[in-house]
């Protein structure tokens, strides 16, 4: 592969590479990056509406509604009492979520163990970093 000095394209190679990966982790669980994103947040929140838990993980309005669909078809979230349309896990989400935290956790530590305890810490620092900027 062409190993190129551009910034952008090496982060988006590495978003890749890390989303597959940690998709491949997940697998067990059934559950993708983006729909255990979802679902830890909501979890921590412990209800949302849909403006509400966008807010929370950086996404606009109709990407949410979509992911929303999903987790909903899939039996992972439902509507409950609250301002305008909110949800919260239901018992089959979170035990998938469970599961999912496991995975994930390992999937960290994993990861951790091949970049070395230095590397690892620059990469949250940078990304840290970039997420800030202007």
């Amino acid at each position: 592969m062409y190993e190129s000095p551009c910034y952008c394209t090496n982060l988006r190679r590495g978003a890749l590479w890390a989303t597959e990966y940690y998709d491949r982790k997940l697998a067990p669980s059934s559950l993708s990056v983006p729909q255990y994103y979802l679902l830890i947040n909501l979890s921590r929140m412990g209800k949302a509406n849909i403006s509400q838990w966008a807010e929370r993980v950086g996404l606009d309005r109709t990407t949410m509604v979509r992911n929303v669909k999903t987790l909903e078809n899939k039996g992972l979230i439902t509507p409950t009492e609250g301002r305008g349309r909110t949800f919260a896990l239901t018992e089959i989400g979170k035990t998938t979520l469970s599961h999912g935290i496991k995975l994930w956790g390992q999937a960290q530590t994993e990861l951790r163990e091949k970049l070395g305890g230095e590397d690892a810490d620059a990469l949250l620092r940078i990304c840290r970093k970039l997420q800030n900027l202007d």
